[in-house]
């Protein structure tokens, strides 16, 4: 008798897990249609929308670091789940506007505008460092949207104020429309 509660109770479980596994979203189904076009070009029309991602990062390049301007850093941007990998070289920074960023470095910048359908997205950025940051928002068609990640950096470490030394460790967002 126990045996067989035993059968019947694990037949039970896989139903209940089979058919949990089954149900996927319909988000998740559904691929999204992402275009890179030129920084320049006219407004979308009322059947799309754009987004221009902007975010940048400074890295450390001291005398024994092995980072130089032609080593790459790499961003990805994830739109409800399509990823766009964009590798980028950097520059050579001594003076920034941007107090946290004062100093010899190597400086990254990422811009792009993205053609999509109006709706609503989940938009990623995740950096080679393994930072990440995540945004929830609707487009809406016929317009240029502005969404910048700008980096925020370490703690200040022993009396020295905010560095990108200290490496980012999160990102704030910040949309226009």
């Amino acid at each position: 008798m126990k045996d067989t509660v035993r059968l019947l109770f694990a037949l039970f479980v896989v139903v209940v897990f089979t058919g949990c596994y089954k149900q996927i979203p319909k988000e998740a189904v559904i691929p999204v249609e992402v275009r890179v076009v030129d920084l320049d070009v006219p407004l979308p029309s009322k059947d799309e929308a754009d987004v221009v991602v902007i975010t940048h990062i400074k890295k450390v390049s001291y005398l024994f670091s092995p980072r130089t301007a032609e080593t790459p850093y790499t961003f990805i941007l994830s739109i409800n789940g399509k990823e766009i990998k964009d590798t980028l070289k950097g520059v050579e920074d001594v003076e920034s506007k941007i107090d946290a960023e004062r100093g010899e470095g190597i400086h990254y910048a990422l811009k792009k505008r993205l053609r999509l359908k109006p709706g609503k997205y989940e938009i990623i950025l995740k950096s080679e460092d393994g930072k990440s940051a995540k945004i929830k928002t609707e487009l809406k068609g016929g317009k240029l949207h502005g969404l910048r990640f700008e980096p925020v950096y370490g703690p200040p470490k022993f009396g020295r104020p905010k560095h990108f030394r200290e490496g980012v460790v999160y990102y704030d967002i910040y949309l226009d429309e």
